[in-house]
């Protein structure tokens, strides 16, 4: 009895404490995936009809009573969808406002278990994917064969896959089981950012198309013997004829190219591939690929083919591309394991949102500009068979073993190939290796991405290494997840010797090849195989921050504009020309001088001196910052200090004596900004606080002398007049891509008086480009210490025109002539009040100033850009306002007041020109007085917005786009 309980005590506890394992500490096991799939192309409806055949085995130690299935091709079906919201907040709108023919489905589809129809069930937020229910539980070591017939409408190709015109990429067009593994079921929507994590399987693909059409697939194809790929545009072909021409650029753009139609054959022809123990299938189709062709024995002599479709117009750049394929095949095979696959098939895209995509044995590869961009993106492509096709990581969850692990090599093959330096002493003796170009100094792709991950580190912008796909921002996705994660796999070859982690990575890819290894897999493989404990080196990738403490303090050096070259142990100090000009000073020569480096410096300097030509003086600009970025825990992202100056002449004039004197201001503005963390990394919403205090001397010309002998008035100079302004203001963007917006509620004060001003801004997107912005503006005035009739202070005051230089108080804005009432220089205005944008300083009565309250609403509209045969940077403008002063008994104007016309905006809308076509009674009436003024041209009115100048989104953009190029 005692021993029977003893038995039973003892059981229970292994059984309990079994059960308590985590699930990576269960017994490995996948799921067998196998394929047999049919598929046909119909080029005219830009569709394909398949029917596909899966034999799925349950390897695992649990009853199956359904199955999750991908139908990624409905991630296309509407705008409410996983991939349509991913790619909004990436900053993408083209296939949001997509038209309808321009979007894809997966339907008629069809599934039989065993030849019993199965019920199918939608996934409760996604509709690409479905859950197929089980006739019958499926038994652990049992399989069933899956029987699914389906229709695919193409998309065009907004991502990875789809048509342009009669080009076709199809990718992710079948309906597959989602994984499942130790930790449970995988179904994941279709998404652009983040790979992705199948089942391995063997694959038999049938694909039918019109026969001249040639045919890129994963594979190796089974009606040639010798494997061949005749195709009409192949030399090797007895049907071969002369391709007409074809424009790269045509291929994966949104406008169907202007290409010369080439019939597509009433004869069908079928070609079979075959691959096995791969995640996916893919296949290109086109009447125009130029294709090469050629073999490669790798060192265990196994011979393999590859080959190279490209558009004819790019033979010359693609030449090369076999050459290329070779190169990049011997040197992953030699330094991680044998190329996998007995073919590999390369095929030209140009895609305008990423440089290229992989599948087993299959890549697609967009030419760049040069031979050397063909070339890395090429081998980066290859590269992934083995992190990617070989190695099945789920790419969604952990895009570093995927991105960064690859980027790694990449960054091993670009060094050995593009830089004059002997062979790396870890490569094996018997390694062909790529011949080696000298290249003139500048940043490498992994030089140049090293400057963008440290500027994101130090900024406190990055995230860690180990996010997911979906958790990353889309510029961190590409520097972190492959940038800074190849700087770790670095740090670690540097730890543990490069020749031992060799060594380790190729017993990685040897025991996890054609598996589903997590990080902690692929940690385990590194400490057995090294005898090292890895704890520090693997919580790095949880970690944000830099991998390594900083280097010694950088040493000083001049540099002429700006340089990047070894940043991490130079500081610059940037020395560039400057030149200014305004209608006082006239043109004004200097230099500037800083040191705005990547990444940048927490203390920042900006100096511009400038001589100008005319008062022979000293002008010009400066600022000195300091930034600070508080750590975890903190609610603010940043804070800045900051001390702006400026010196400039804002007044000219001749003395009683003939001599030129000059009135001005100069400035001194200290500053804080505390910049507020978001709440989420993917948040496009800032908020920011700022204060200001204005500390501005003005000098005028205070009064003017008769001269006897001509009896003319002169100016006489006088002194600086001080004054100060202090500027408390809340600011909350958000810049998002679709419908963005911004809003201020700014505070002055001055001695005399304060403002409270409000601001907010709102962009309605078109569909079809351009949109619509409003602006609404509102102001309260009031005095402090009571109204003084001795104490002007209208320049101060709000109102509801154009605002001019002599009222820009703050001397926040360029204007060419701050107290110009003539000439070109004279209309200019700043939008800063109510933005009506009408000049009529002759009535001043008109402008809507008031000393109370003031607001206004101002709209602006694109034009459709059909109406015009080439792109016109043209708008209509609406300006609405109404001001105190309206609302009084016998009012003055009004109580609304509105103008509307055209506005050209150039250079991004830094320059724009008003143009005044109708407007309210009150103005026109006033302006028919005065004939010689009432002309179009002279109602004409502009504004010089440097503000609207986005340093800091220029610069995400500019990373965003030579990030991993």
């Amino acid at each position: 009895m005692n021993k029977t309980f003893l038995l039973l005590l003892i059981f229970t506890s292994f059984r309990l404490a079994a059960l308590a394992q985590p699930a990576t500490h269960q017994p490995y096991w996948q799921q067998e995936v196998n394929y047999t799939i049919n598929v046909s192309l119909n080029d005219i409806e830009h569709s394909v009809d398949g029917l596909a055949k899966i034999q799925y085995r349950n390897n695992s130690p649990d009853t199956l009573f359904f199955i999750w299935f991908h139908c990624w091709p409905n991630a296309y079906k509407n705008d409410q969808t996983a991939f349509s919201e991913q790619l909004l907040g990436n900053g993408r709108t083209d296939f949001y406002f997509s038209d309808k023919q321009q979007r894809g489905y997966i339907n008629r589809l069809d599934f039989r278990v065993e030849g019993v129809v199965a019920r199918m069930e939608d996934h409760p937020q996604y509709i690409d994917i479905i859950k197929l229910r089980l006739p019958r539980p499926l038994a652990p070591g049992s399989q069933i064969e899956i029987a699914a017939s389906f229709h695919v409408q193409l998309p065009f190709n907004f991502s990875r896959g789809g048509h342009v015109g009669q080009s076709y990429q199809v990718t992710q067009w079948y309906p597959k089981p989602a994984v499942y593994d130790r930790q449970g079921w995988h179904p994941m929507p279709y998404l652009d950012q983040g790979g992705f994590y199948n089942e391995f399987g063997d694959y038999d693909v049938r694909i039918s198309t019109p026969a001249n059409y040639a045919v890129a697939a994963a594979g190796e194809l089974q009606d040639d013997a010798n494997d061949t790929r005749p195709s009409p545009l192949s030399p090797k072909s007895p049907k071969a004829r002369t391709p007409k021409p074809l424009l790269a650029k045509a291929f994966f753009q949104k406008k169907k190219p202007a290409l010369p139609h080439i019939p597509s054959d009433t004869l069908i022809r079928t070609l079979r591939f075959r691959q096995q123990h791969v995640q996916d299938f893919a296949w290109f189709a086109d009447k125009n690929f130029g294709i090469d062709q050629d073999t490669l024995q790798l060192s265990s002599g196994r011979i393999i083919r590859v080959y190279a479709y490209y558009a004819p117009d790019n033979a010359a750049r693609w030449k090369h591309s076999i050459g290329y394929i070779k190169d990049a095949i011997r040197f992953r095979s030699s330094l991680i394991g044998e190329y996998p696959f007995n073919t590999l098939t390369a095929v030209e895209w140009n895609s305008e949102t990423r440089p290229g995509m992989e599948y087993p044995s299959l890549i697609a590869v967009s030419t760049g500009k040069t031979d050397k961009d063909l070339d890395l993106r090429i081998e980066y492509q290859i590269g992934r068979n083995w992190f990617c096709a070989a190695l099945g990581s789920d790419q969604q969850r952990y895009p570093w073993m995927d991105e960064g692990m690859n980027t790694y090599y990449d960054r091993r093959y670009e060094a050995l190939k593009y830089q004059p330096q002997p062979p790396q002493p870890s490569l094996p003796a018997q390694h062909s290796s790529p011949a080696q170009h000298s290249q003139p100094v500048k940043l490498s792709t992994a030089k140049r991405n090293d400057l963008f991950t440290d500027t994101r580190i130090d900024e406190r912008l990055d995230q860690p290494i180990a996010s997911s796909s979906t958790d990353f921002t889309a510029l961190n996705y590409k520097l972190m997840g492959a940038a800074k994660a190849a700087r770790w796999m670095k740090q670690l070859a540097d730890t543990m010797g490069i020749n031992l982690f060799d060594s380790c990575m190729r017993e990685y890819y040897h025991r996890w090849q054609f598996r589903h290894p997590s990080p902690d897999d692929f940690r385990a493989v590194l400490e057995n195989t090294s005898g090292r404990t890895l704890n520090r080196a693997f919580g790095l990738l949880e970690e944000k921050g830099a991998l390594a403490p900083p280097a010694s303090p950088k040493r000083i050096k001049p540099a002429f504009l700006f340089s990047t070259l070894n940043t991490d142990k130079i500081e610059y100090i940037n020395l560039a020309p400057a030149i200014g000009y305004n209608e006082y000073d006239k043109f004004m020569i200097g230099a500037i001088l800083h040191n705005f480096d990547l990444p940048p410096n927490r203390f920042q300097f900006l100096l511009a001196p400038l001589y100008a030509t005319n008062s022979r003086q000293l002008t010009g600009i400066g600022r000195l910052s300091y930034s600070e970025y508080p750590g975890i825990g903190s609610g603010f992202q940043k804070i800045e200090f900051a001390l702006d100056g400026a010196r400039f002449s804002s007044l000219a004039g001749t003395d009683s004596n003939g001599n030129k004197i000059f009135g001005g201001f100069y400035k001194i503005v200290p500053s804080v900004r505390l910049t507020l963390k978001k709440a989420t990394p993917r948040s496009t919403i800032e908020k920011w606080i700022g204060f200001k205090t204005y500390l501005i001397g003005e000098k005028s010309f205070d009064r003017y002398v008769l001269k006897s002998t001509d009896s003319q008035y002169y100016p006489v100079n006088g002194r600086y007049a001080f004054r100060y302004l202090n500027q408390l203001s809340l600011n909350m963007a958000d810049d998002r891509i679709l419908y963005p917006y911004n809003a201020q509620l700014q505070f002055q004060q001055a001695s005399r008086f304060y403002r409270i001003n409000f601001t907010g801004n709102y962009f309605f997107n078109y569909a079809s480009g351009g949109g619509m912005a409003v602006r609404i503006f509102a102001a309260k005035f009031g005095y402090l210490g009571g109204q003084s009739s001795a104490l002007d202070l209208s320049s101060f005051e709000p109102k509801l025109t154009g605002v001019r230089g002599d009222e820009d108080y703050t001397y926040s804005n360029y204007f060419l002539g701050r107290n110009e009432f003539t000439g070109f220089a004279s209309q200019q205005v700043m939008i800063r009040d109510g933005g009506l944008k009408i000049q009529v300083p002759q009535f001043p009565f008109l402008e809507g100033r008031s000393d109370n309250w003031v607001a206004a609403t101002n709209f602006n509209s694109t034009l459709p850009s059909f109406l015009f045969p080439f792109p016109v940077p043209l708008k209509v403008f609406l300006d609405i306002g109404t001001y105190a002063g309206g609302w009084q008994s016998n009012p003055q104007t009004s109580k609304f007041l509105y103008v509307g016309g055209l506005q050209l905006s150039l250079f991004h809308n830094i320059i724009n020109f008003y143009a005044p076509i109708f407007y309210s009674s009150d103005f026109g009436d006033q302006l028919k007085t005065i004939p010689e003024e009432n002309t179009f041209w002279k109602k004409i009115s502009f504004s010089i917005d440097l503000q609207n100048i986005d340093f800091k989104k220029i610069a995400g953009k500019t990373m965003a786009a030579r990030a991993l190029d």
